[in-house]
């Protein structure tokens, strides 16, 4: 069964992101500029417009959120409603803007940006330090969603959706270099494309499929082990929830296709049968 844990319909939802600390789940809606903040307990839901448009939210260390806008990085409170800008992000190009982002196992930000067009590899991945620099990865990217990290923290998994791959990089943990990468899985004979990703404790890969209407699981070894369908064509991001992280909360968009279906927009919530990793959280210096 997939329960709509909350039905605030957005227009391209994204950035699923569970705080265990605070028993609070996290999301966006990037067309909107606003973040959404649940409380686990009531299911209560607080909006926080944001400055500009946010691709993506992770946790910091004593709280509170860093977010990828538009053209910058910015620490946000959703309690206070304090945003402070830290950093900007290719302000020279205006066709291009940050999408997905998460905080790596050593606390790191890593987030991309893509071609709004998503017609040109305008795009690159970058990562934000704990001392507030931020450094270019690599370039040559459409779409940029991910990133996510095996249990042990030395793969990690980003997706060019533009280009239906997700590609797994050798990772070093402890100085955040990003070695050799290897195709993971394509859905370049799909109908379908490949957005957020998540990986669960067993080290299994959960892929949400644009204009698929599923999630799929893929095993370390980049086969697929299990297929989840769902009630909305454009799932966008999932992550694992609750007290014991054995759930999975999914976004959802509703523009072009997604406008047909009734739930498209809606926070999705289903019983994996898996459990999650708690999520990292930003380390500043």
């Amino acid at each position: 069964m997939i329960e709509t844990l909350s039905d605030i319909p957005c227009e391209l939802g994204e950035s699923t992101l569970w705080d265990e600390a605070t028993g609070r789940l996290h999301w966006v809606d990037i067309d909107r500029d606003l973040l959404f903040t649940l409380d686990w307990a009531t299911r209560d839901v607080a909006t926080m417009r944001l400055p500009s448009t946010v691709g993506s939210v992770g946790l910091r260390a004593g709280g509170g959120l860093v977010a990828a806008l538009r053209h910058s990085l910015a620490f946000v409170d959703p309690v206070t409603r304090e945003v402070e800008v830290v950093a900007e992000v290719e302000a020279d190009v205006p066709g291009n803007r940050c999408n997905d982002g998460a905080v790596d196992p050593a606390g790191r930000f890593w987030f991309g940006t893509m071609d709004e067009a998503e017609s040109g590899a305008n795009g690159a991945f970058y990562c934000l330090r704990g001392d507030r620099t931020v450094t270019k990865a690599f370039g040559g990217i459409i779409v940029s969603n991910g990133p996510a990290w095996s249990p042990d923290g030395r793969t990690m998994y980003h997706v060019d959706s533009a280009r239906s791959r997700i590609t797994a990089y050798e990772f070093d943990p402890a100085t955040g270099t990003v070695g050799a990468g290897r195709l993971f899985a394509s859905d370049e004979d799909e109908a379908w494309f490949p957005d957020g990703v998540t990986v669960d404790a067993e080290g299994f890969v959960w892929n949400c499929k644009w204009d698929g209407g599923r999630i799929v699981r893929y095993s370390p070894d980049g086969a697929v082990d299990r297929v989840v369908e769902l009630p909305v064509p454009r799932p966008t991001r999932c992550a694992f929830a609750g007290p014991d992280l054995a759930l999975l909360a999914v976004t959802s968009a509703r523009r072009g296709r997604g406008a047909a279906a009734p739930r498209s927009g809606h926070l999705l919530l289903l019983d994996p049968d898996a459990r999650g990793l708690p999520a990292a959280r930003f380390r500043a210096l």
